[in-house]
């Protein structure tokens, strides 16, 4: 039944608009307490705005609230008890009470459509886990239930000041909110937003287990075979799913696969940062990746009003499976431009790797992944019906650990440098997850050494080399750090 109603937002507008109240998310019922309009208000949630009437369904409710950044939720407290909700809109403030049990409910309901206040009330900063241009990243500890999260601090001034940064900021938020609506294993979940002074916050899993990258570093060998099944089927299996939505991650490689824990088969796809809807064209940052990993197609672009589909994700599964199989980059060059150049031009050839290398089964799948036409690439469910997916005994007797290449260079850096990052992390820590705890390391940051700036023209900043800050450098960083955290802990 479509109605009509008021529409609340950046002051007071009183616009006309049809609710269709069969698209409702959530609903409950508060109540208000002052004087003027007491008794009780009924809380509808859509995806894009809230609807409040003094009874159900109205056909003209007390409010519509549109769910941006400019409509923010509060929650007050009596002691460790949430006692009421209050949607703030510019000027104007609308309370609603109801039991800590009813508000609690609404709280989670809520958590991945509006950003909400005050995160100091529900959560503890404990320790930075990486530090960007634009972004920092914290652990933190929720005071009610003392479960740990990540949260991605965002620096609001620096974000609105780059091109397209705040449009990119939004995907990025639209992007973990349908994954996270929908939830998969394999796909890092958005638990909460925040808006505070300075910073918006992305509250998100923490991810103990490392990065697939630190794990490869740490290791003397290889993975056997049996692990790197393991490994690229959750991989693929979260690429299904996130390409089920018609969405494109863009940035697939070693430091963006997470473990939750030290078992191989808690995999999480982290950092939607440049995913992007082939639907939303034309795309806010069509050129970009990680050099190296990066489809062909991609590089190929010469125009902002480039189109390529969601394989550009499988060629950069492909890349990473062909690391965990051989040892060494796909394409490895000094010079950035010359890496650029040979990821470009695919001329891959697995020919000069021996049967113990690399079998006819597995040079099949990566063949299939790695093509250069991404008409010829296949699909993630199609590559996990493939025949190295099904494990037969001999091949599970006849699996070794093979000692590392000498030439596995990429494990051998610090940091692998990304062109085109997300414009508020552009020289986040590298060698580490966004999401992951690393005490022993928790206030030195390896910077990128390279960005590609998005367009059609490379440009490489060279005074950024890819090194670690020195101790009686980090004093700057400490202090920025503390200021978040007062923020957050005031």
């Amino acid at each position: 039944m479509r109605q009509k109603s008021r529409t609340v937002h950046e002051g007071v507008q009183n616009t006309l608009q049809s609710v269709d109240y069969n698209e409702c998310i959530y609903q409950c019922i508060l109540t208000k307490k002052k004087f003027i309009g007491k008794g009780p208000r009924y809380i509808y949630l859509f995806k894009n705005h809230i609807c409040i009437g003094k009874s159900p369904k109205m056909q003209i409710p007390e409010r519509q609230l549109v769910i941006n950044t400019d409509t923010r939720i509060s929650w007050q407290y009596s002691k460790s008890m949430l006692k009421s909700i209050t949607f703030q809109v510019g000027s104007h403030s609308y309370e609603y009470f109801g039991s800590n049990e009813q508000l609690r409910e609404i709280k989670q309901k809520f958590a991945l459509y509006a950003f909400q206040m005050k995160i100091q009330d529900e959560y503890q900063a404990e320790s930075v886990l990486g530090k960007g241009s634009y972004a920092t990243v914290l652990e933190l500890t929720n005071l009610y239930n003392h479960q740990q999260y990540a949260a991605k601090c965002i620096d609001q001034q620096k974000i609105n000041e780059k091109k397209n940064g705040y449009r990119q900021l939004m995907q990025e938020v639209e992007t973990m909110r349908i994954l996270s609506e929908h939830k998969h294993q394999n796909i890092l979940q958005l638990h909460e937003l925040y808006i505070g002074n300075q910073n918006y916050y992305l509250v998100m899993e923490l991810a103990k287990g490392g990065s697939l990258l630190s794990l490869m570093k740490k290791r003397s060998t290889l993975f056997s075979r049996s692990d790197i099944r393991i490994i690229m089927r959750q991989l693929l299996e979260g690429l299904e799913f996130i390409h089920s939505f018609n969405i494109m991650h863009r940035d697939l490689k070693p430091e963006n696969i997470l473990f939750m824990s030290k078992e191989l088969e808690s995999l999480k796809i982290a950092d939607f940062g440049l995913a992007q809807s082939c639907d939303q064209h034309p795309y806010t940052y069509p050129k970009c990746g990680t050099p190296g990993f990066v489809a062909p197609e991609i590089l190929e672009q010469d125009s902002e009003f480039a189109r390529y589909s969601t394989v550009c994700d499988i060629f950069s599964a492909g890349v990473i499976l062909y690391v965990l199989l051989v040892g060494e980059p796909l394409f490895e060059k000094k010079d950035r431009r010359e890496q650029l150049e040979l990821n470009r031009r695919c001329e891959i050839n697995f020919q000069r790797f021996s049967q113990d290398q690399l079998d006819d089964v597995e040079r099949d799948l990566m063949s299939k992944m790695l093509s250069k036409n991404p008409h010829h690439r296949w699909k993630a469910t199609d590559l996990l019906k493939h025949k190295f997916f099904i494990q037969s005994e001999d091949q599970i007797e006849n699996e070794i650990d093979y000692p590392k290449q000498v030439n596995m260079a990429i494990l051998k850096k610090s940091a692998m440098p990304t062109f085109s990052k997300n414009p508020f992390m552009q020289s986040i820590t590298r060698d580490k997850a966004l999401t992951t705890r690393d005490q022993s390391q928790t206030l030195v940051t390896r910077p990128k050494n390279c960005t590609l700036i998005m367009q059609t023209n490379l440009h490489f900043d060279k005074s950024s080399q890819e090194q670690i800050i020195p101790l009686e450098k980090l004093t700057n960083f400490i202090g920025s750090f503390n200021l978040i955290k007062d923020e957050i802990n005031q």
